[in-house]
């Protein structure tokens, strides 16, 4: 089988969350199969193609357009690649549509936001999406629930956390408070704040591992409230370096804020699958994210990770002191995370599920009459 990968906006490597998923996920599909990778145009790696570039500071229908600017040029491609089935990210808004027409190889879209083309929509046998109420209703018939997950190997129990602390600046007795990833508004990352801020212990330490455009904001609410020395700030780290990194927590927090996401303040809960959960977890940390329907389905209320009401900051503190005065429980809670981790969410799972949705495919098209022309 040969696998076709459309993902024209995003940057293979790269250091955000759908760098990771397109990254592991053409890992995975390349174990199983030929794969080949259409990404944004500074991406780098074997069979690899950079053609595409950024969206998201164009306007909506603006996006739209961009596929027929490269159309051509990954026309030329997949002519002599030849695809047997081809994957398309919704966010390249119909490219991976219009190469599956012009192939006639069968499509499979993942749907994650409202960033779509209908013609990806309509075109593709199969629809992917974490949830299901994110794909329109007059398409779902043809949509089926997946999981997304972690690198398990990179992401390791066994890292050395003596070493990261260490080279962190944390002493022996630091309680340490980890979070990666963006640092972006509906991340929540100001509850770390309010939770220093109340929480005055000196031990109780703070690793903030990545960057975006929240950081000058939460940086200047640490000087003003004079917790600056809490916190360690590593900056943007290339995907291979963050486990490493965090392997120096005693605790991991993804507090979320979906009031100010798009998607899930539309719906009314969260809809994302959070992959630095999944992440800590498979580093075997104590873990703590916001409850909302999704996870609870994933994790359950306690006996994976703790949970908490979406912007409760006082609910947050007590999951964290719980963590810090229970370790025994709250290390035995991580082993049973980890544990679920490697049965069910890896990204090769992942993979391993896509590639049975193609073999169902070709499967099914192959019991139609061979397209003219």
């Amino acid at each position: 089988m040969r696998i076709l990968l459309v993902a024209t906006d995003v940057q293979v490597p790269g250091s955000h969350g759908g760098s990771t998923h397109v990254s592991e996920l053409f890992a995975g599909l390349s174990k199983r199969a030929d794969t080949l990778l259409l990404a944004r145009d500074d991406s780098q790696g074997d069979r690899v193609v950079p053609i595409g570039k950024p969206l998201r500071h164009h306007k909506q229908f603006l996006r739209q357009f961009d596929p027929a600017a490269l159309f051509p040029r990954a026309w030329r491609e997949v002519r002599a690649f030849q695809p047997d089935v081809i994957y398309e990210r919704c966010s390249s808004y119909g490219l991976g549509a219009m190469l599956s027409v012009a192939s006639h190889a069968p499509l499979l879209t993942m749907v994650l936001d409202e960033r779509f083309s209908w013609l990806s929509l309509l075109r593709a046998e199969k629809l992917v999406a974490t949830r299901l109420d994110l794909i329109p209703r007059t398409v779902r018939a043809k949509a089926e629930l997946v999981h997304w997950g972690a690198n398990v190997e990179r992401f390791a129990a066994s890292l050395d956390s003596n070493a990261a602390r260490a080279a962190a600046g944390f002493g022996a007795g630091d309680f340490v408070v980890a979070y990666s990833g963006s640092f972006k508004r509906w991340h929540g990352l100001e509850a770390l704040v309010e939770v220093a801020d109340r929480w005055r212990e000196p031990t109780v330490r703070f690793l903030m591992v990545g960057d975006g455009p929240c950081r000058a904001e939460i940086e200047g609410a640490l000087r003003q409230r004079g917790l600056v020395d809490r916190f360690v700030f590593t900056g943007l780290l290339p995907y291979d370096e963050v486990p490493s990194r965090m392997a120096a927590a005693d605790v991991c927090v993804a507090p979320f804020d979906p009031s100010r996401h798009g998607p899930s303040r539309e719906r009314g809960s969260f809809v994302l699958d959070p992959l630095k959960v999944f992440e800590y977890l498979a580093q075997e940390k104590p873990a703590i994210t916001i409850r909302a329907d999704n996870l609870l389905k994933i994790f359950g209320e306690r006996e994976h990770l703790r949970l908490y009401t979406p912007g409760d900051v006082d609910e947050l503190l007590r999951c964290l002191k719980w963590v810090h005065e229970q370790r025994d429980e709250a290390l035995a809670m991580a082993r049973r995370g980890r544990d679920l981790v490697l049965a069910k969410y890896t990204w090769q799972a992942h993979a391993d599920h896509l590639h049975r949705l193609f073999e169902d495919m070709l499967r099914h098209r192959a019991g139609r009459p061979a397209p003219r022309g």
